[in-house]
């Protein structure tokens, strides 16, 4: 896959990197000359030194055969710039990193709808670690909306030595939520719902479910009986 990073971002490079090692083919642009110096000697991609929202440059870096465009710029206008001239070459897949939330309204008329806020990962990170320490989110879906969480089965869970199928059973457990599995401590397996596993202490249960409601979940897991408003 042809894939178009144009950056002014750490995560530009480390993104470069991965993608260059999992066999994709990268174009990288920068503003900033020791990086592309080091991305160049680094990966050996394609690297181009020059003004990310210059058209020029960007047909330069094969803009019109990318299948992916990744747009990390300092700032939104630019990130929508680089969208619209890559919507113009017919780029299948765009990916922003939003800055400021009131653009967000801005890159969708744009046609921009794979957007990434670092901010609100890295806040809901902070509040996840703060208020549910047992869990980790894995993914977020439908624009952070949704989460896939790992919940750990603590020693002195009510749910220890019962099957999976207790927690939904529970009267507390959030309608709308999907329990995905648990991957068993001792051997690393993972078994589906169906598959009707007894529950050990530091299992990770998988489950799907607004942010909320994973929260909820971890509450019951642990048995502590006050919930968050």
């Amino acid at each position: 896959m042809y894939i178009l990073i144009v950056n002014e971002d750490p995560l530009g490079r480390a993104l470069a990197t991965t993608l260059v090692e999992n066999g994709h083919e990268v174009a990288y642009i920068d503003t900033n000359a020791e990086y592309c110096q080091l991305v160049a000697a680094e990966l050996g991609c394609l690297v181009i030194h020059g003004e990310t929202t210059n058209i020029r440059v960007l047909q330069e870096a094969g803009i019109e055969r990318a299948q992916v465009v990744v747009t990390l710029l300092e700032k939104d206008i630019k990130n929508i710039m680089v969208g619209l001239f890559a919507r113009q070459f017919g780029v299948p897949h765009i990916l922003a990193r939003l800055r400021q939330e009131h653009y967000q309204s801005a890159y969708e008329l744009a046609g921009i709808t794979n957007i990434f806020s670092g901010f609100d990962f890295l806040l809901n990170q902070l509040l996840i670690a703060i208020e549910d320490p047992n869990v980790r989110q894995m993914m977020a879906l439908g624009n952070g909306r949704i989460e896939i969480a790992s919940i750990d089965v603590p020693g002195d869970s009510p749910f220890v030595g019962k099957p999976v199928n207790a927690l939904w059973e529970h009267h507390s457990f959030p309608e709308g939520m999907l329990v995905l599995g648990v991957l068993k401590v001792v051997d690393q397996s993972f078994h589906l719902p169906r598959d009707q596993s007894i529950l050990q202490p530091d299992d990770e249960l998988l489950a799907l479910a607004p942010h909320e409601d994973i929260h909820r979940l971890a509450m019951m897991i642990t048995n502590r009986r006050r919930f968050r408003r």
